[in-house]
């Protein structure tokens, strides 16, 4: 039996909770925020900034689309090439914190809403991008990326992620804590595949990173769920781990960038 892309969408649906996403990440923005501004410098020399250099996908009066802009840390990175950015995200807050960012560019637009009621034109921009976002999960939301570009469309996830310190912790209390959503290789997997049915040729980059981060006690006890007797056997494991309240661990990332041109489809 021959496969269609309706048989891959599975692979990119998620369980959402579109009622409360506005709130949930509302409540994240600011510790959003302050954990990614301490990595931006690191930030700005990822592997889809390269790419999008190497490649020159990017002329100083390209049309730019974030789906899910968040904070406009990416939006701040294309600024170096063009000042035709628009960012989109449900949460008034993230986009409080990338107004700020973006305050000196005076042609940025910051959108608060759903996108796939926003953005209903053909050909609007020559870029669409959207990393990390739960707002690409059907194939209506591919086909809309597509339809909004005129040229260049790029999809980038974390596939793997793991900090040296939370596998110590997990292995200390002897189950899983620190579960990402994200680590998710049969996302790409299905991303590719309807995007290879619809008659596109997208390209699948893979970037794997082994860096050493800084993390303080907090960080590691935030967000997560213990009890009495776990919380006083993680908080004794991270003070002999931390040096003046500091603790330095191995983080192994892999990210995939999922790269296609609009103009580019396959006939028959």
């Amino acid at each position: 039996m021959e496969l269609t892309m309706y048989d891959f969408e599975r692979y990119i649906q998620k369980d959402r909770d579109d009622a409360h996403a506005e709130r949930m990440w509302d409540n994240k923005s600011e510790s959003f925020y302050k954990r990614t501004e301490k990595k931006q410098k690191q930030f700005a020399n990822d592997f889809v900034f390269h790419l999008i250099k190497d490649r020159q996908l990017l002329k100083e009066n390209s049309k730019v689309l974030d789906i899910g802009c968040g904070t406009g840390r990416h939006l701040s990175e294309f600024a170096a090439y063009t000042p035709y950015l628009t960012g989109i995200d449900i949460s008034s807050k993230m986009l409080a914190y990338a107004q700020e960012k973006l305050r000196h560019i005076p042609q940025a637009k910051l959108i608060h809403g759903n996108w796939m009621d926003t953005f209903t034109t053909e050909n609007q921009f020559d870029f669409v991008f959207a990393c990390m976002t739960p707002a690409i999960a059907s194939i209506d939301n591919i086909k809309r990326m597509c339809m909004i570009s005129k040229k260049y469309c790029i999809l980038e996830r974390t596939v793997y992620e793991k900090d040296s310190i939370e596998e110590e912790i997990e292995q200390l209390l002897g189950r899983k804590l620190f579960r990402l959503p994200h680590n998710d290789k049969n996302y790409v997997y299905g991303v590719w595949n309807i995007l290879w049915l619809m008659g596109y040729c997208p390209e699948v980059l893979v970037d794997k990173q082994v860096r050493t981060t800084s993390h303080s006690i907090e960080d590691y006890m935030h967000g997560t769920e213990y009890n009495d007797e776990e919380k006083t056997a993680v908080i004794q494991l991270l003070n002999t781990k931390a040096q003046d309240g500091i603790i330095t661990a191995e983080e192994s990332v892999v990210k995939a960038i999922i790269l296609w041109d609009t103009e580019t489809k396959l006939k028959g």
